[in-house]
């Protein structure tokens, strides 16, 4: 199913601007249409992979760190969001690109890039990298359905061995085709990083994003649990996170729930090295049902365990104004397996750090397509573990 992946030698230079954006106004932000609110997903279908070389260059950047997807129809492309943040990653300053895929129903061909853009800070200056305590970690990025601008997350950082230190609030941010800011979204203070045992733990904050169909919110996943909501995943034990809805209007948050995270899927080797569950990513499927990535990896184990779920929110308790999930009564989302990425594993030559999802171009029989894409790492070694990976898929309703 692997093709040959194809770097054009002249890709025509472009930059995403509010005019080539401004028709996207009728997406739902995430590769649909008016028909978004009656998309089903039932089950999954592989079409094809691409697994883009270790470190490839485009437009003088080092292509990885490939954390967030989402398709422009009007273009017939797609946006993908770097979260390179060190120098060690690249020189380059995180950035965003823009893609061909090739694909049908039986085959997935060739990966195009056509062009990068830095993403750019308030004052209009790219973003730093590590050790500077302004720097990013880009983590999702969606097309905004109603003006065509381009909303990302941030996941911050909470980096406390190092020096200097660094405590960096997760954000939410929307920015112009051309990379420029052009406003936040009110994030809640039980978000704000702290030095101490509050808030969020680092690296496990902002990592999806999701325009729901009716244009009207934006909801954005967190990776992991606040200190006040309990212990992080183990081999013997879930966690939970949450899943906060904002007015896309005002940018306010409006709802919030909890989202059940898995237990670790495989044991560590030797068992007290570092393991880690929970989503990377989430895609609206109606205005209250979404895929979630959900990923869990754990040192000395070949590849990712990853699975994809359907979850629903209608039901499910508003937990926006409960400060502490432990001792709190509460319903999570509803949660449905979609799909165990690794009953694919063998075919695919390993899972990789699976952290981008959108939804595709229709394919011939009217169902939608699904791609999925991996974040390396910036490794320097291609493994089964850290390689830019792209999947596709056909949506069975």
């Amino acid at each position: 199913m692997t093709k040959t992946t194809i770097f054009p030698r002249r890709a025509l230079s472009l930059t995403l601007g509010l005019g080539a954006l401004a028709s996207l106004a009728t997406l739902a932000g995430c590769g649909g249409g008016s028909d978004d609110a009656e998309r089903s997903v039932a089950s999954l279908r592989f079409i094809g992979q691409q697994v883009l070389p270790r470190r490839g260059e485009f437009q003088g950047t080092v292509v990885g760190g490939l954390s967030g997807i989402d398709y422009d129809a009007a273009n017939a492309r797609y946006v993908l969001i770097s979260d390179d943040r060190t120098t060690t990653d690249s020189p380059n300053a995180p950035r965003f690109y823009t893609a061909t895929l090739a694909f049908d129903a039986n085959a997935f061909t060739s990966v195009q890039f056509t062009s990068t853009t830095p993403l750019k800070q308030p004052d209009g200056s790219v973003f730093p990298k590590v050790p500077d305590a302004r720097v990013a970690d880009p983590e999702s990025i969606r097309i905004d359905p109603v003006n065509g601008n381009l909303a990302w997350a941030s996941e911050g950082d909470r980096t406390l061995t190092g020096t200097p230190t660094r405590v960096i609030d997760p954000f939410v941010r929307e920015m112009s085709g051309s990379g420029a800011y052009v406003r936040d979204y009110a994030v809640p203070a039980m978000f704000h990083m702290s030095a101490a045992d509050t808030g969020p733990r680092g690296n496990l904050v902002f990592e999806g994003l999701a325009f729901t169909p009716d244009r009207k919110q934006l909801v954005v996943a967190t990776e992991g649990a606040l200190f006040a909501d309990g212990p992080t995943p183990t081999v013997d034990a879930g966690s939970v996170s949450r899943f906060t809805v904002y007015h896309r209007d005002t940018g306010a948050a409006a709802a919030q729930y909890a989202y059940p995270i898995d237990k670790i899927q495989a044991t560590p080797v030797p068992a007290t090295a570092f393991s880690v569950n929970g989503p990377t990513e989430i895609l609206a499927v109606t205005n209250t049902k979404f895929l979630v990535l959900e990923r869990s990896f754990s040192v000395g184990v070949e590849g990712n365990q990853v699975r994809l779920y359907e979850v629903d929110t209608a039901g499910a308790t508003d937990v926006l104004n409960t400060p502490a999930l432990v001792g709190a009564s509460y319903k999570p989302l509803s949660k449905r397996l979609v799909l165990n990425f690794n009953t694919l594993a063998t075919q695919l030559g390993g899972i990789a750090n699976l952290e981008g999802l959108t939804f595709g171009p229709k394919l011939a029989n009217g169902h939608d397509s699904l791609v999925v894409v991996a974040d390396d790492n910036f490794p320097t070694a291609d493994s089964t573990t850290d390689r830019n990976q792209i999947l596709v898929f056909e949506v069975l309703p």
